[in-house]
């Protein structure tokens, strides 16, 4: 079987369907505060619980310790998010750290330019992938998540619009777009501008303008520096409201 297949070909399709969704909705959806407030909010689960604390700290860096229930709930954030399977996320984010900022490096903005949409290919049919880097993320459910990783989102999608055709726009488009291009973002400004706390090997930083949309994450320098710590705050203005977060629901086992 050929894990990894929701491959940077499927992100870039969601990218795309995300912002066709949001150029079309604009004619066609209902708009009220409520609306607003729900996108608002859905983009922060999606950026906050499914990417920064799941994707990144807990299956990438296993930072902390869930319980299992807790550890799949949130995970549904994750796989919402439209940023890949976990399997596909870690394999990338773990070569990122170990080839940070040279030519190997899946997404250096020294040896890349920026890309409002799409993505470097990473891993494709061409390219023999090191399964050992996310082993112990092949579990059958893991797997199941990253063979069917399209059809979930599709059917997620299809959910929202039999309960309200407006939840398309809101809790999918908006919040699924504005992830990716945070994250774009966060790839490539961390590690251009910005301050840093460590003289680490790579270019990392930690950038205060990141920080409205991926919190702690921005203190990209400090977290490169101590890559398995739960929280990336150093300096008294660093803050990291996640860290307490995960604090209170982490496990002890």
């Amino acid at each position: 079987m050929k894990y990894l297949s929701a491959t940077p070909k499927s992100l870039f399709i969601l990218q795309i369907l995300s912002l066709l969704t949001i150029i079309i909705g604009i004619f066609f959806v209902d708009t009220s505060w409520l609306y607003t407030i729900i996108a608002i909010i859905t983009f922060y689960c999606y950026s906050i619980f499914g990417v920064s604390m799941m994707l990144h700290r807990y299956y990438s860096h296993k930072s902390f310790n869930l319980h299992p229930l807790v550890k799949w709930f949130f995970t549904i954030f994750a796989v919402l998010a439209g940023r890949g399977s976990p399997i596909g996320w870690v394999y990338i984010h773990r070569l990122h750290h170990a080839t940070s900022d040279t030519e190997k490096d899946p997404h250096s903005p020294h040896f890349n330019t920026f890309k409002f949409l799409g993505f470097r290919p990473v891993y494709d049919d061409t390219k023999q992938i090191n399964y050992f880097i996310v082993k112990e993320l092949l579990t059958p459910a893991h797997i199941n998540i990253d063979k069917y990783y399209m059809l979930i989102i599709i059917a997620y999608i299809i959910t929202l619009g039999l309960i309200n055709v407006n939840l398309i726009f809101y809790m999918w488009a908006i919040p699924v777009f504005l992830v990716s291009v945070s994250q774009i973002a966060f790839n490539y400004f961390a590690h251009m501008y910005g301050h840093r706390n460590f003289d680490t090997k790579d270019c990392s930083t930690n950038n205060i303008y990141l920080w409205p949309f991926i919190l702690g994450d921005a203190w990209h320098n400090n977290h490169h520096a101590h890559a398995a710590k739960i929280s990336s705050k150093v300096k008294p203005f660093e803050l990291d409201p996640l860290a307490s977060i995960i604090l209170l629901i982490k496990s002890n086992k």
